[in-house]
């Protein structure tokens, strides 16, 4: 019999101030299971282009760092 894995997943997309997808996040963290997330960058001049995505993309990463430490033993 298996162990099941307990834990969360997210997903988040990034949009620039004119409303475009630009990046988009996934994330699954938890118990008895490989932790991992990803980041799509779509396009990497109206990433560079936009004045909020940094300052987004670094709390994403705070949020996702934060869930995985409720899992650790």
């Amino acid at each position: 019999m298996g162990v099941k894995a307990t834990g969360e997943s997210m997903n988040r997309e990034f949009t620039n101030e004119n409303g475009e997808v630009i990046v988009s996040l996934s994330a699954n963290v938890g118990i008895n299971t490989v932790g991992t997330m990803t980041l799509t960058l779509l396009d990497a001049q109206k990433i560079k282009d936009s004045e909020t995505i940094v300052e987004e993309l670094k709390a994403s990463i705070d949020d996702v760092l934060a869930t995985s430490a409720k899992y650790l033993n």
